[in-house]
């Protein structure tokens, strides 16, 4: 169970006990199942190193544009920081640089 989504201690929050490091391998997505059922509600956090380029898609399948083109897709973002997730979401992510992308998520449980 995720901890309780705080801002105390001078906007501070706690470590959470629900954690994902992710090493992305260049064009490889790789999937994150965010936990419990319909009814848990999280804050994740997403961080990423410096330089990394990183696509985020909720419930589908994250894809990198190929050079020299637009994509519009819903859902699939470029780096996002923190977003809403329910329990059952699944996060795909993918980089399309050549030597890999570090990635970490942490969840806030949301009361609801």
């Amino acid at each position: 169970m995720a901890i309780r989504y705080s801002s105390s201690f001078d906007e501070t929050i706690p470590f959470s006990d629900e954690c994902a490091q992710l090493n992305l391998a260049q064009d490889t997505a790789l999937t994150y199942t965010v936990p419990g059922n319909g009814k848990a509600k999280y804050s994740a956090l997403l961080s990423y190193n410096d330089a990394a380029n990183v696509f985020v898609s909720l419930n589908g399948t994250a894809a990198s544009p190929g050079a020299g083109t637009k994509t519009e897709t819903t859902r699939m973002e470029f780096r996002p920081t923190k977003r809403f997730v329910i329990g059952g979401d699944v996060l795909s992510l993918i980089t399309p640089d050549t030597a890999g992308a570090y990635v970490g998520i942490s969840l806030r449980s949301i009361p609801g």
